[in-house]
């Protein structure tokens, strides 16, 4: 081998017995050769912070060997090909999508289209945080329920602020103020104060 030899390889395990981020590869390349732990190249790596992305097993990897020796292996990066082929709306001429999906597909997307910019945040079951750039307005959206909860002080602020459900109700534990301003108006079919 060269002092720095590159393969492909296929992860077998992400569970490192000494708990250093390591992931166990078999080399395609080298069939009666060892199944090695590497370590996983990443963008920042310190103290417990960093980004923390291990590819999955099965995945395929790019694997460099440093100083010809089976044991210090290093993952470069992951590979998509045939068999695993990239998220949908990637690799366009374009080229306007930035992405990244876990293996539930959990997405955090990032679209640069011209007048079409905006930032993804969705789950599996469509739960989304939507930052439309290009409208200059965001949404947040939830299949069932969607809390907002503080121990301190919530404020609301807008030039205009709708609420539409089948029920609306406002519980206050201690005391209410409600202000209109210079006009306030009520209309229901049957109003009750108690």
């Amino acid at each position: 081998m060269n002092n720095q030899n590159l393969m492909i390889g296929l992860v077998t395990d992400t569970d490192d017995p000494d708990k250093n981020g390591r992931i166990r590869i078999k080399l395609p390349a080298l069939p009666d050769g060892p199944i090695v732990w590497a370590r996983v190249v990443l963008p920042l790596a310190g103290k417990d912070s960093g980004l923390c992305l291990l590819p999955e097993v099965g995945d395929e990897v790019l694997v460099a060997f440093s100083q010809a020796d089976l044991s210090s292996a290093y993952v470069l990066g992951g590979l998509w090909g045939k068999q695993k082929q990239p998220p949908e709306g990637l690799g366009t001429d374009e080229n306007a999508v930035k992405m990244l999906r876990t293996r539930s597909g959990h997405t955090l997307s990032f679209c640069d289209t011209k007048d079409g910019e905006r930032i993804v945040l969705t789950d599996k079951n469509e739960n989304a945080l939507i930052i439309d750039t290009a409208q200059d307005s965001m949404s947040i959206t939830a299949k069932k329920k969607l809390s907002i909860q503080t121990d301190g002080d919530l404020e609301i602020k807008g030039k205009t602020i709708k609420i539409q459900a089948d029920t609306v109700e406002m519980k206050a534990d201690s005391s209410l103020a409600i202000d209109g301003g210079s006009k306030a108006d009520i209309n229901a079919g049957t109003i009750n104060i108690n």
